[in-house]
């Protein structure tokens, strides 16, 4: 059964998400100054610098119709390690499973809010979605509480996050995607980026930075597709920094 019966209904339908999507509160992270390329995208050559609310490198086919797409395949969520002393590379087997698992349900959120079917073959209207997460770094957990707590270390992490662009003891994480034609393997949509932790009293788990990383990459990601489905372009409009943003410039 279609999920819309007219292109009318079908956009009011569209819309409706992307304003849901948009009613998120200030988030516990922030975007990382840069972003190390891992190889897990092969080339980098046609990814640029991203603008406002965008990855911090992206590419978007200008050719690549988002409008005949209706169904996306998911590669399992890789840990791709760029170098042997990377923190993936030490990870518990039991954190690798749960950062694959957490990768996988934000896809799967992700495509569910952009009204994309989940399917196992490839075929006409079905695009291949790759994801590995290429960074991964808990917070230390006691050490952040000091930091945050401690009046006369406030001057000094203040210090280290201007410098550096991260909060002392903050974790962080990066991600590489791709989105493929299932048939062809044309490149149509490619990001690499970075988000790092912030001091914070709410919560003090190791790994509440890097899921709260994935879950603004989660409502960034259904905005883009619900806005490529609607416009038929994965390109995308480059905006100014909304006022959250501007915050999170600003904020340790």
């Amino acid at each position: 059964m279609p999920l819309f019966h007219d292109s009318s209904s079908r956009t009011g339908a569209l819309l409706a998400v992307a304003a849901v999507a948009c009613l998120c509160g200030c988030s516990a992270t922030k975007q990382a100054r840069d972003v190390e390329p891992s190889g897990f995208l092969g080339s980098y050559s046609s990814l640029r610098k991203g603008k406002g609310e965008e990855p911090l490198l992206v590419y978007a086919n200008p050719a690549a119709d988002c409008r005949k797409y209706t169904k996306v395949m998911i590669d399992p969520v890789t840990l791709w390690a760029k170098s042997g002393d990377s923190w993936l590379q030490k990870l518990e087997p039991k954190d690798r499973d749960m950062l694959r698992k957490l990768g996988t349900d934000t896809l799967l959120d992700v495509m569910n809010k952009a009204r994309f079917e989940v399917v196992s073959r490839p075929g006409p209207d079905v695009m291949r979605v790759r994801l590995a997460l290429t960074e991964a770094e808990k917070a230390n957990v006691l050490l952040k509480e000091g930091t945050v707590l401690a009046p006369y270390v406030t001057a000094p992490a203040a210090l280290y996050s201007e410098t550096t662009g991260q909060a002392l003891f903050t974790g962080d994480a990066a991600f590489e995607l791709e989105i493929l034609d299932s048939l062809t393997g044309q490149r149509m949509y490619a990001a690499a980026d970075k988000r790092v932790g912030k001091l914070d009293v709410r919560d003090f788990h190791e790994w509440d930075d890097v899921k709260e990383a994935f879950k603004s990459w989660g409502e960034r990601g259904a905005r883009r597709l619900v806005q490529c489905r609607m416009t038929g372009s994965f390109v995308s409009s480059p905006k100014e920094q909304s006022f959250e943003e501007k915050i999170d410039d600003n904020v340790p």
